[in-house]
């Protein structure tokens, strides 16, 4: 029988050693971010679109306006490039519609109400090696609100799509930075359902600029 020697001992004491203290030394410099940011919201496609708002037979859209917003984010690190994180954004945005021809031939009208729209996502991040750019995606939900949707059911007003997007870390000095970020929430949205019109594809827009806290780490 073989025995192995002291130093065979101690080697293989310190390879057990590496394999358990790597990890919790890679994840105690991970950082916990918690970002606030101001961002600005449009709305790339109609949410509506067919004939006779107004008048019988005329063509008609309905969009939501372009809009200042507010938001968070939640950023825990799951490895040295891979981020899970959680947002919330709140856009004050209206909701328009327009009629070709209502006040006279060539003359378009329509009206506008005050509105809100909540978005919401969890997703993974991704940072390239030596970068200081990151890609996102993940599922989203949409939840509109305001004068605009007063009385109408609330499930008729919550969607679920996702969220795709990219952004770049910005270190101004070694303890501030700044986080400038663009995510489009993709899904469909029925604003009329049952009265004729067909769910319309969204592209919703946020683009942000935030300020991210760090916890823990090193």
């Amino acid at each position: 029988m073989s025995h192995s020697s002291p130093v065979q001992r101690r080697l293989a004491l310190a390879v057990v050693g590496l394999v358990v203290m790597a990890p919790s030394a890679l994840f105690a410099q991970l950082r916990t971010e918690i970002t606030p940011f101001v961002a600005s919201y449009y709305g790339m496609t109609h949410i509506a679109k067919g004939k006779g708002l107004f008048n019988a037979g005329v063509p008609f859209t309905v969009d939501q306006n372009n809009a200042f917003a507010i938001g968070g984010r939640v950023t825990i690190p799951v490895g040295a490039r891979l981020a899970l994180e959680g947002e919330f954004a709140y856009a004050m945005s209206g909701v328009s519609a327009t009629e070709d021809t209502l006040f006279g031939p060539g003359i378009d009208g329509g009206l506008s109400q005050s509105g809100s729209i909540i978005f919401g996502s969890v997703r993974a991040v991704f940072s390239p090696r030596r970068s200081n750019l990151f890609m996102l995606a993940g599922p989203a939900i949409i939840k509109r609100g305001g004068d605009a949707w007063k009385g109408v059911n609330s499930g008729d007003i919550t969607d679920f799509g996702g969220v795709v997007g990219f952004g770049v870390r910005a270190n101004v000095t070694p303890r501030f930075r700044l986080n400038l970020t663009a995510e489009a929430y993709l899904y469909s949205f029925d604003a009329f359902p049952n009265q004729g019109t067909d769910p319309e594809f969204q592209a919703d827009v946020i683009v942000g600029l935030g300020i991210p806290i760090s916890f823990g780490g090193h």
